[in-house]
């Protein structure tokens, strides 16, 4: 594994646990729609990006 890869993992699965622990917040409760879709919406965005550096260190 190449240096500095397991970081990049350990932020990726943090923002993939962040999601799924907005959207239980998101049923729990529903009033707080806005703040939680937008925490959904950047854990989204991390873990994307994540992935795709990932992904590009793996190629090299």
């Amino acid at each position: 594994m190449k240096k500095g890869l397991i970081l990049h993992y350990v932020i990726a699965i943090a923002a993939v646990f962040l999601v799924l622990t907005a959207a239980y917040y998101i049923n729990q409760n529903p009033k707080n729609l806005i703040s939680a879709g937008i925490i959904i919406l950047a854990g989204s965005l991390v873990a994307f990006s994540q992935y795709y550096i990932i992904k590009n260190k793996n190629k090299q």
